[in-house]
């Protein structure tokens, strides 16, 4: 039986999605490797604001508006364990607000100001992702754009910068972006029949699941093709990623979207550390 604040954190640790912990910190990595920073300290321990607390602002804030839409998803229940309810909105909004100020502590540690002003805007890109009256998620294009910069080019950028000039980044860098552009509009297509019957209007629910599953495949062969990253593993990835982003475009039935999405959450999982190793 756990205390009454043990319990609340580990509500607080379900909220903030532990299955996608990874990712932030991978792609933080990422740039690290391209800048060829080294991995000091102040490094690690932004990495470390990088999982939960990260992701309790961006999810946390996400569940307390998206309160209709998670109680009809029965996928959303399974996955991430926890559904925000109205009584529990204040402690969530309440963690999220105090998750904020270390995550920006650990970008001053850097004393680098392009580290900085990325990771200040991935929190408030966290917030406007989510919370009225702007909530770019119901503003599509601008909810997949804003997860292209949330979760890939401002993370990355926040690496890249402690060994080199981000407005110097080669394009190659933007197109994975622009990949996570279409890996959210591919998400959208998931969560089409709670989204629609809750009201919001997601990128899928706007333009069609075939739409939404278009534009992933779309952005995975674009960075294919022009991307020129010389990795086995960047290339098998986007690869495997085209091939099933194509078959969700060409047969936008659940179970088959929910493949495509789990192989390229995987995928990048096992390809961010095949790269980082140089395998």
């Amino acid at each position: 039986m756990l205390s009454p604040l043990a319990a609340k954190l580990h509500f607080l640790i379900q909220v903030s999605r532990p299955i996608i912990w990874p990712v932030l910190p991978l792609v933080y990595a990422l740039g690290l490797h391209a800048s060829q920073a080294e991995w000091t300290v102040a490094a690690m321990v932004q990495m470390a604001m990088l999982t939960f607390p990260t992701n309790l602002v961006g999810c946390g804030l996400n569940d307390i508006y998206d309160y209709e839409s998670d109680r009809r998803s029965a996928r959303r229940r399974a996955i991430w364990g926890a559904v925000v309810l109205n009584e529990d909105r204040p402690l969530v909004f309440r963690a999220a607000l105090f998750a904020m100020p270390p995550i920006v502590i650990a970008a001053a540690a850097t004393r680098n100001w392009d580290n900085i002003v990325a990771t200040v805007s991935l929190v408030l890109v966290g917030w406007l992702y989510s919370v009225p009256p702007l909530r770019l998620k119901e503003r599509p294009p601008l909810d997949s754009l804003a997860n292209g910069f949330g979760y890939f080019l401002l993370p990355f950028t926040m690496g890249y910068s402690l060994n080199a000039n981000p407005r110097e980044m080669p394009f190659k860098y933007y197109l994975l972006g622009l990949c996570v552009c279409g890996v959210h509009a591919l998400a959208t297509a998931t969560d089409y029949d709670a989204d629609r019957a809750a009201g919001h209007r997601t990128m899928a629910v706007k333009f069609g699941k075939r739409a939404a599953t278009g534009i992933a495949f779309a952005t995975f062969l674009i960075a294919g093709l022009y991307g020129d990253f010389q990795s086995v593993a960047v290339d098998t990835y986007l690869g495997v990623c085209t091939i099933a982003t194509l078959a969700a475009t060409l047969l936008p039935r659940d179970g088959v979207i929910s493949i495509a999405c789990v192989t390229v959450y995987v995928g990048f999982v096992v390809a961010a550390i095949c790269y980082l190793f140089g395998w």
